[in-house]
């Protein structure tokens, strides 16, 4: 998520905070904002969920190799795990 989209999500919530309900032209702005708000989130969880990369079939069989050299399958789970985490971060 980027920054920018986090700076609008807290500035809903400060502004939700700071709304006065009984002013009515205040409310359709904030429903403005916030609907505003709600699809820019939309797009950045959008956006963070297509750059996951996984693993290639070449990693996938390294990892695999290695699980029947060593530890088994609890190996190859953590070794999956940290070659994820290193891909993606």
């Amino acid at each position: 998520m980027s920054i920018e989209v986090m700076r609008q999500a807290r500035n809903a919530f400060v502004w939700n905070l700071n709304t006065d309900l009984d002013n009515i032209p205040a409310c359709e702005q904030w429903a403005k904002m916030l609907q505003k708000n709600i699809d820019d989130l939309d797009k950045a969880i959008g956006d963070a969920e297509l750059k996951w990369v996984g693993l290639t079939y070449e990693e996938e069989s390294d990892l695999i190799r290695l699980a029947h050299n060593h530890a088994g399958i609890r190996f190859y789970i953590q070794a999956a795990e940290a070659k994820l985490k290193e891909k993606n971060t």
